[in-house]
């Protein structure tokens, strides 16, 4: 599957970067491969262990119900500060570049805690909008 990078992607990166919210060392060994896993393995078939693993991969939520199209992949334990750090994910069939097919397009990256997850939902939900209606900014694919 195509993995976009939006701009949200990159700001939350540069900005949990800058607080030194994870190491290098996580970035290269943890964080950047399990993100590639959505390159080759259907979270929806998957095929590798992780995708199975509800500590690790979920849809997205809001008020108990899922957010269609949003998910999340979860780390615990990231950086000295022993962070929860979330990125959402969207997974959807999108018309990009004049071929439609399902992507995933990466999203905002957070540390979780008691006042962000909410807000962070309700931000997922602006994002996929845009996402599906093509007005959000492109930086790239993993």
């Amino acid at each position: 599957m195509e993995v976009i990078i939006t701009e949200w992607a990159l700001q939350s990166y540069i900005d949990l970067k800058a607080k030194a919210a994870f190491s290098g060392s996580d970035y290269s060994n943890t964080l950047r491969p399990d993100a590639e896993l959505l390159k080759t393995d259907d979270p929806f078939d998957p095929n590798h262990p992780k995708f199975g693993n509800s500590k690790f991969w979920g849809p997205a939520t809001s008020k108990g119900q899922n957010i269609k199209h949003g998910f999340k992949m979860k780390w615990h334990n990231i950086g000295a500060g022993r962070n929860q750090l979330r990125l959402c994910v969207v997974i959807a069939e999108t018309d990009f570049e004049n071929s439609k097919e399902r992507r995933s397009f990466l999203c905002t990256s957070y540390i979780k805690d008691a006042n962000t997850e909410k807000r962070e939902m309700a931000r997922l939900k602006i994002k996929i909008r845009k996402i599906l209606d093509g007005t959000f900014t492109y930086r790239g694919r993993l």
